[in-house]
């Protein structure tokens, strides 16, 4: 694994790619993977926008079984906490027809998690075998892996995804059940997840199976920083990649926006849509672009929106470093630490 340095908004340690390539067992696999990572990494240096999203976010429900603190489901007094206090879902059927048309357009890897558990789905299993026989080249989830137990576990490695996150964000039992948490807090969580997701990666070993990929994550906190150095070494031989995430800080600026604004942009409309629960359709997944609508999956088509006029301004002022004409997106890149 790469060596790694903390110093950006997102850092993943681990050849995650490389070794996805390694796995797949025929060379058009291989040929289709490689040029989707290609496609992905031209969209998102901002040298070419595709005639169709690259990737998709589906978040089936707004449900999930913890409430972090850092979380909107943590914070029900705020705004898009609010949201999350009235169960929304999107039916399996339009699930089913929205993969089908990602499929006819071209997108190339699909998400079912935004702020949710996917894994509190009763269709999740029945919703991935469906999606990974049509043959994308990345089909994952994020998950808090609390759930994963071996019933589950080898549903989940039925359907043959590709790569799966578990958010950890700390090494500490104390500080993970100081963050993360059920709703109603249950003592020996951290332990119960760590063997959870151990559990799965010895599961998957002992099946012969290559896929899914697994991935642990740490979000950066002021209570976590002294534990990065002890989380790298216990799971840097026990999975796949390490993804190492700065916290949006929805309090303090970070950015004096007046000095940076011809020099700070946001690549996620180049090559994302991200569908929430109640099917409007956002065009990313970080909090400030819950405050911004490009269009609604029971009114448009996902191509229609691609292709909207709204769309492509709003791909267009960020192409030209015009970020700040958008409140939200002001306000995003501000409370973001991009260095």
């Amino acid at each position: 694994m790469k060596e790694f340095k903390l110093n950006n908004r997102t850092n993943v340690k681990g050849l995650i790619h490389q070794k996805t390539i390694d796995y797949l067992e025929t060379e058009e696999e291989k040929k289709n993977y490689i040029e989707y990572r290609d496609k992905f990494d031209k969209a998102s240096n901002f040298k070419k926008i595709y005639d169709y999203p690259i990737h998709i976010d589906l978040e089936i429900d707004n449900i999930c079984n913890f409430a972090c603190s850092f979380c909107p489901i943590g914070q029900p007094d705020t705004k898009l906490g609010k949201w999350y206090q009235t169960k929304k879902e999107i039916p399996k059927e339009k699930i089913f027809e929205i993969i089908d048309e990602c499929k006819e357009i071209g997108v190339n890897s699909i998400q079912f998690s935004l702020v949710n558990e996917p894994l509190a789905n009763k269709n999740i299993f029945e919703v991935l075998k469906y999606t990974t026989s049509k043959k994308f080249e990345d089909v994952f989830i994020v998950s808090n892996g609390s759930l994963l137990d071996e019933k589950r576990a080898l549903k989940l490695l039925d359907t043959n995804i590709t790569k799966i996150q578990f958010s950890l964000d700390a090494f500490k039992a104390s500080t993970y059940e100081k963050n993360r948490f059920t709703k109603v807090k249950k003592p020996g969580l951290y332990e119960k997840v760590k063997n959870n997701i151990i559990n799965f990666i010895n599961l998957r070993n002992k099946l012969g199976k290559k896929f899914p990929l697994i991935r642990v994550s740490f979000i950066e906190l002021e209570e976590n920083i002294d534990e990065i150095n002890d989380f790298d070494k216990f799971w840097s031989s026990k999975v796949d990649a390490i993804h190492y995430q700065k916290l949006t800080d929805y309090k303090n600026k970070l950015v004096n926006f007046e000095e940076f604004k011809d020099k700070i942009r946001c690549n996620m409309s180049n090559f994302r849509l991200s569908i929430k629960a109640d099917g409007n359709v956002r065009p990313c997944c970080v909090g400030y672009g819950e405050e911004i609508l490009v269009g609604n999956i029971y009114k448009n088509s996902l191509k229609d929106i691609w292709h909207s006029k709204v769309f492509k301004d709003f791909q267009k002022m960020h192409l030209d470093y015009r970020s700040y004409e958008n409140p939200s997106c002001k306000k995003c890149l501000e409370h973001s630490n991009l260095y």
